[in-house]
């Protein structure tokens, strides 16, 4: 499974939504309907699940799945 793969398990798991609906496009706020408690529990679900640390605010409502992605490559390198 790849971080792509596995961010959208992640995803569908924390938001109880289907797979299909986690595309890079899709924004965290307007398309996936998150509030900050869900991107603070989103955050962690990564750090526990990739080994990184994510700093504060670094993941914001404004941003995508494809966002997420590639911040997550850039930590796991």
């Amino acid at each position: 499974m790849n971080i792509e793969e596995r961010i959208r398990e992640i995803m569908v798991k924390l938001l109880n939504v289907k797979p299909g609906e986690i595309t890079p496009h899709a924004n965290l706020e307007n398309d996936l309907g998150m509030d900050s408690t869900e991107i603070v529990e989103m955050t962690v679900a990564l750090e526990k699940a990739f080994g990184i640390q994510i700093d504060d605010g670094e993941i914001t409502k404004n941003q995508s799945i494809g966002d997420v992605v590639e911040l997550v490559h850039h930590r796991v390198k």
